[in-house]
């Protein structure tokens, strides 16, 4: 990697996931002839007892107090994709901060059913678009934002959109032959820069980690790109479990870190709420990464420190220090 002149400087992002902001009790009449009657009985007959909202405050009490450079959302912002459920989660990102300060993709919950742009996606528009939208007009569906590209000091931060809607039972993700295209562009011109690149995403990228019903179905496509041209970080949500596994590259081994749902009342530690925090330094040789989780403690009801361990990139790998 080719050196890097500020040398020594620091840059902490949080990642939080699957948040899961449920209004279930909106849900219409026309919406129990939808994908949505599962997903509310589901709630009604599981989820309700296992994950709780008001952990989503204190995790933005938590977050104040870290003060993170920049704070990443990969996806299911919601449960039913209510249009409700949007205007909850839009409140709760903006008691995280401004659009230029979070970014957000979203997940599958998230594009539960069609539904009307304005009551929904609109909502969450300053955080989803890329720097170069930030003054477009007219974007109507989430295709047209992704992927998006935004850099924050040295850091690239890549936004896949996975969410599409899908038949009942089913959870899969798809990126789409078009926005394949588009992110190996980005990805190939990122590659010649001296970045710290960080792919955003919320179906894991790599199989075994969900089952088949829940599945990114073009996933090889992505591997095949990642692979090709490389990153520095692969961050996802979706499996409401933590995930710490890497990826081969021509350029190194890729880390990729999947957060739980930050709203689980689980006491299993791959299942608990909790969040991660990632300073990045540059170095001489490249970059090296602190990653530190803040998990909720049920006996405390707030969130305390957990697992750490550093990342060190250099120039052609990446090793993990646990």
């Amino acid at each position: 990697m080719t050196k890097n002149d500020a040398t020594g400087k620091h840059f902490v992002l949080a990642h939080i996931s699957d948040p899961h902001f449920a209004s279930v009790d909106h849900i219409q009449p026309g919406d129990f002839l939808t994908k949505r009657l599962l997903g509310y009985l589901r709630w009604k007959l599981k989820r309700q007892a296992e994950y709780d909202s008001d952990l989503l405050a204190i995790l933005a009490e938590d977050l104040q107090k870290r003060k993170p450079d920049h704070i990443v959302v990969t996806g299911d912002l919601t449960q039913l994709g209510l249009p409700v459920e949007f205007v909850m989660a839009k409140e709760w990102l903006q008691s995280l901060g401004p659009g230029n300060k979070v970014t957000i993709v979203p997940g599958n919950h998230d594009m539960y059913i069609k539904t009307d742009w304005h009551e929904t996606f609109t909502h969450w528009l300053e955080y989803m678009v890329a720097d170069t939208q930030l003054q477009a007009g007219g974007i109507t569906y989430p295709g047209e934002m992704f992927p998006s590209l935004r850099i924050r000091d040295r850091i690239a931060l890549i936004g896949i959109n996975t969410a599409h809607q899908s038949s009942p039972h089913l959870a899969i993700g798809t990126i789409g032959v078009e926005q394949l295209e588009k992110l190996e562009t980005i990805l190939k011109l990122l590659s010649q820069q001296p970045l710290f690149r960080i792919v955003l995403i919320h179906h894991p990228p790599v199989n075994n980690i969900v089952s088949w019903r829940k599945r990114l179905t073009d996933g090889a496509s992505l591997r095949n790109l990642l692979e090709k041209y490389g990153a520095e970080l692969v961050l996802f949500g979706h499996s409401h479990k933590k995930v710490n596994t890497t990826l081969d590259s021509l350029s190194g081994i890729i880390p990729l870190i999947g957060a739980p749902s930050a709203s689980s009342l689980s006491n299993l530690d791959a299942a608990q709420s909790c969040y991660y925090l990632y300073t990045i330094t540059s170095t001489a040789k490249g970059w090296s990464v602190h990653v530190q989780e803040r998990v909720f403690s049920l006996e405390t009801w707030c969130f305390v420190s957990g697992s750490e361990w550093d990342l060190s990139f250099r120039s052609e790998e990446v090793e993990l220090n646990l």
